[in-house]
């Protein structure tokens, strides 16, 4: 992750930068020094399937290390199988925090503060727009069966009222794209309101190194197992 960004003390804020001095995504910017009343957000469905698949995963790697002779195309690839379940179906998440929300990804990790987010949407995940660039969270699916949730702060009147009058901002708890949209906007307009610059203007996306080793690691013991052994 990037360096950690300091925070002031309680009774000198700092104020923050212009509207185009924010930072960028890949910049070396800092992460919020600590991520206060952070909850993370992840479908339930997500854990369930990472359970099966390694208690499965796990299954087999056992048998495969205890046949002899042993082989080492299947442990590597069960090896190889667990880590892309970590990667893409239990490590995806959204943690929401007192100064914004961090996206944790496959490989990447994106932070995100409240006043840098110009747009909040769903399409087939959450989406995040600030500086003109888009960052979607993986872990955090829409419901295909709702509508797709805002094109921007400024109009969150459509994303209330749509059609024939009908409320459709969400409501339910389950962690899906258009619900936790709706939680995203809401504070970023509490933010705004409270209009005293103390919330940091941070936009970084990075990759992460212990997913990044993993998966080479991974992939080279298969290549290893299967093509060398």
């Amino acid at each position: 992750m990037s360096p950690d960004v300091s925070q002031p003390p309680p009774d000198s804020p700092t104020p923050g930068p212009g509207p185009d001095q924010g930072r960028a995504a890949g910049d070396d910017a800092g992460a919020p020094h600590a991520l206060r009343e952070a909850r993370t957000l992840r479908p339930g469905s997500s854990v369930v399937v990472g359970v099966i698949g390694a208690l499965a995963g796990l299954g087999l790697l056992v048998s495969g290390l205890l046949t002899t002779p042993r082989s080492w195309t299947l442990i590597s690839t069960v090896v190889l199988a667990l880590v892309l379940l970590w990667l893409f179906v239990v490590r995806p998440s959204v943690i929401v925090h007192a100064e914004g929300v961090r996206l944790v990804n496959p490989m990447r990790v994106v932070d995100l503060t409240w006043p840098v987010i110009t747009e909040v949407r769903s399409r087939w995940a959450l989406e995040l727009v600030a500086g003109g660039r888009r960052y979607t969270a993986w872990g955090v699916p829409a419901d295909p069966g709702r509508p797709r949730y805002g094109r921007g702060i400024l109009t969150v009147g459509a994303n209330r009222v749509r059609g024939k009058g009908t409320s459709e901002l969400p409501t339910k708890s389950k962690v899906e794209a258009q619900v936790v949209a709706a939680e995203v906007e809401e504070r970023i307009l509490a933010d705004r309101r409270r209009k005293d610059g103390r919330t940091p203007r941070i936009a970084t996306q990075a990759w992460d190194p212990l997913s990044v080793g993993l998966l080479l690691a991974a992939a080279a013991f298969f290549l290893l197992g299967t093509f060398v052994v």
